[in-house]
């Protein structure tokens, strides 16, 4: 007897429950082109196969699916013993923004201790932007994991609440990880200038480069006039990509005091570093950045020379 009155759905059903497993695999990839909503049912069912390779596929193919009904086996996957299917399965739920699944995500934060779990959950609910996520990701800012601690803090940023400024300020400064201070460096890009100035001038002086690369934009991005002199000593920094945010974030203060450092940044070695030095030049708009900018109009770099014609032609318009 059937189990479904739809052929093509009995069709994959068959497949699933098939000893072969190249078979059960066709069957997952077939669920794919049914519209039918009990095929959720059977990719829930594949997610549980007995084969790692069917699981696979089957995580791979689920954010084909809208179904919160997904959620719950994908979270059992998270805790599958192969580690694609672990992997798989966290980007499915990171993909899924079905707040029909929060709860039972919220419910996994509680009754899990595996930080690849932990992580994986908090993925999902990032999109989500739910009040409810604060809580339980506040009190993860304490675990030992610092992957746990990383995606807690971007959880946070996501959530924009100014009540939560000072948690992400003090993960900016004292986090033990580099990665953590970095996510926490960049959640800050909500807060009010004044209020995270400090903070984001801590992380230009960060040990990490990828730390103070971050600071670095998200002054420019906050527009900190009050960190025009830590952008210009942050224009000699050992790290091209720490120099380079440096002065794209001088060229949207466009204070002239920043012409002689950015300028010297135009000759650098890195061709990525010069463009953004030229065209930094052209924002900030003052006739002492004409020697540079006509000096980059030979630049090896194609690319440093069209910014360097539009620099040009911005510093006309300004004199």
């Amino acid at each position: 007897m059937s189990e479904y009155d739809d052929p093509e759905l009995q069709d994959i059903a068959d497949k699933l429950a098939s000893d072969d497993v190249e078979m059960r695999r066709v069957g997952v990839l077939a669920l794919v082109d049914s519209a039918e909503p009990e095929a959720a049912d059977l990719l829930t069912q594949a997610l549980k196969d007995p084969d790692p390779s069917v699981r696979r596929e089957a995580a791979k193919v689920v954010d084909e699916f809208e179904s919160a009904d997904i959620a719950d086996a994908l979270l059992a996957a998270l805790s599958d013993s192969d580690e694609a299917v672990r992997n798989a399965a966290a980007h499915a739920l990171a993909d899924l923004k079905d707040t029909d699944a929060a709860q039972p995500l919220l419910d996994a934060l509680k009754g899990s201790d595996d930080p690849f779990v932990i992580i994986g959950v908090l993925g999902a609910l990032k999109p989500m932007r739910l009040a409810e996520s604060c809580e339980p990701a506040l009190a993860m800012l304490q675990h030992s994991d610092a992957g746990v601690r990383r995606e807690a803090v971007s959880v946070l940023g996501w959530l924009r609440s100014p009540a939560n400024l000072p948690v992400l300020m003090e993960r900016a400064r004292e986090d033990s990880d580099p990665d953590v201070r970095r996510v926490a460096v960049s959640a800050l890009s909500y807060g009010d200038p004044d209020s995270v100035v400090d903070a984001l001038l801590g992380g230009l002086r960060d040990d990490n480069w990828q730390v103070r690369t971050e600071a670095a934009s998200m002054i420019g991005k906050l527009r900190m006039r009050a960190a025009l002199q830590s952008l210009i000593e942050a224009t000699r920094d050992a790290f091209w990509q720490v120099r380079e945010k440096a002065v794209e974030a001088l060229g949207t203060l466009g204070d002239p005091k920043a012409v002689e450092a950015v300028g010297v940044c135009t000759d650098d070695p890195v061709s990525n570093l010069r463009k953004a030095a030229v065209g930094a030049l052209g924002e900030i708009g003052d006739a002492r950045a004409s020697a540079y900018v006509e000096s980059a109009l030979d630049d090896p770099d194609p690319d440093v020379r069209k910014t360097a014609l539009w620099a040009q032609s911005k510093l006309r318009v300004a004199s």
